[in-house]
């Protein structure tokens, strides 16, 4: 070890005060890159998450009202020998029938459109991961007759959970039926777009629109990088089965929300951090100089003795980057733990965070390259600030060095 590396090494120590200010910034603004890193990819991900678990599947395909009302080739007998054919997809994970409406909830003098959705329960294991009830439910419960209503509806019925509400839809022949439903549950608002939903059993909302098909069909692919092949095979089959031309499309094609509202989150929260590394960046060369300056006559005698202005340099530079390397391994750590206890359920925020993140719940994505970029970047702009700021050394006068005052 040369006699350099261990000075840098004992002024790490040595100048305790001013390498806890430099390390402090550092660990901040590392650790702050990484976990808004991670939190811009897990917007993304909870909201395409929510999308793909609530409405769309990886895939879907819609059945035409002639086909509902009957008066195509498409069957309940027709639409089983296709989900075999579906299910067989190695790619495929689950297919779940669904019927989506539009309908008026009202009670007493006061009324709300909804978002009418028929579910499979027993099927809906994905949904079931994206509702947060405000009173727990039990599986065996959601079985049962009876709404569940967000937070949203809720509030603008002015209602409770157990209270009956009436709900008139249009049946797939156009006439208007109607019928009451006590309320089983309430959930928290999870997105602008999803809280008008209210969930039924598929088949109490089957009579209630008076049809034996469903209007929607999703898929669940094992992996959602596979949507495309399972696009691709689910199109083949329902071609094969049926000469109707049925909709079917992807998740990706309704996703561009999230895409946006992510980019949006990460650009924003980007010039938050790059902010806070300029400033980081700018207090380690104030720092440094300083340093520098305190140390001229050190540095004028190591000079006049004959060492090599690089090799001093090179002790402040490495006393800089030592700082950095643990200060960026505590930025990491901290906010590392922070980001992973987060990414195991999430944190609900309230209604308010849908105007940030688009979703009320916060869940960052721990992605190891985020650690890795963050990282380097910890070391990178420290290393370039140290080699800024001990810049006059190259041309320092030994001599003005000894005698300055």
């Amino acid at each position: 070890m040369s006699i350099f590396t261990k000075v840098a090494l004992l002024n790490v120590t040595r100048h305790s005060a001013r390498n806890i200010i430099i390390g402090s910034s550092i660990a901040l603004a590392v650790g702050l890159l990484f976990f808004i890193l991670s939190v811009s990819a897990g917007v993304e991900k909870q909201l395409v998450a929510n999308l793909v678990q609530i409405e769309t599947g990886a895939v879907s395909f819609s059945l035409s009202d002639e086909s509902l009302e009957g008066e195509t080739k498409i069957d309940r007998a027709g639409l089983d020998k296709a989900y075999t054919l579906i299910k067989e997809v190695h790619e495929i994970s689950n297919l779940r029938e669904r019927i989506h409406s539009r309908a008026l909830i009202n009670n007493d003098s006061k009324s709300a459109d909804i978002n009418l959705r028929g579910i499979d329960w027993i099927k809906e294991e994905p949904l079931l991961a994206s509702l947060r009830f405000e009173n727990p439910k039990p599986k065996d419960s959601l079985i049962k007759s009876g709404i569940f209503i967000s937070r949203n509806v809720a509030d603008r019925l002015d209602v409770s959970e157990n209270d009956d509400c009436t709900i008139l839809v249009q049946t797939v022949n156009g006439s208007l039926n109607m019928d009451n439903y006590r309320i089983s549950g309430i959930y928290r608002n999870i997105s602008g777009w999803a809280n008008t939903m209210v969930f039924m059993n598929l088949e109490d909302v089957k009579t209630l629109v008076n049809t034996s098909l469903p209007t929607d069909v999703l898929i669940d692919s094992k992996n959602l990088e596979a949507t495309p092949l399972v696009l691709s095979k689910v199109n083949s089959i329902l071609e094969s089965e049926f000469q109707d031309n049925m909709d079917l499309e992807s998740y990706q094609s309704q996703s561009m929300i999230a895409s946006t509202i992510a980019n949006a989150n990460k650009y924003g929260f980007l010039s938050i951090v790059f902010f806070l590394q300029t400033i980081s960046f700018f207090g380690i060369v104030f720092v440094v100089k300083n340093n520098v300056t305190e140390r001229n006559k050190e540095i004028g005698t190591l000079l006049a003795m004959g060492y090599k202005p690089l090799s001093i340099r090179f002790t402040f530079v490495l006393e800089t980057l030592v700082v950095a390397i643990i200060s960026s391994l505590i930025g990491l750590v901290v906010f590392g733990a922070l980001t992973a206890w987060l990414a195991v359920d999430g944190i609900y925020l309230g209604d308010s965070a849908m105007l940030i993140f688009g979703s009320s719940v916060l869940k960052p994505f721990f992605h190891l390259p985020y650690l890795m970029i963050a990282f380097a970047i910890g070391l990178i702009y420290p290393f370039l600030s140290a080699i800024w700021s001990t810049r006059k050394v190259r041309k320092a006068d030994p001599i003005a060095l000894l005698y300055d005052r």
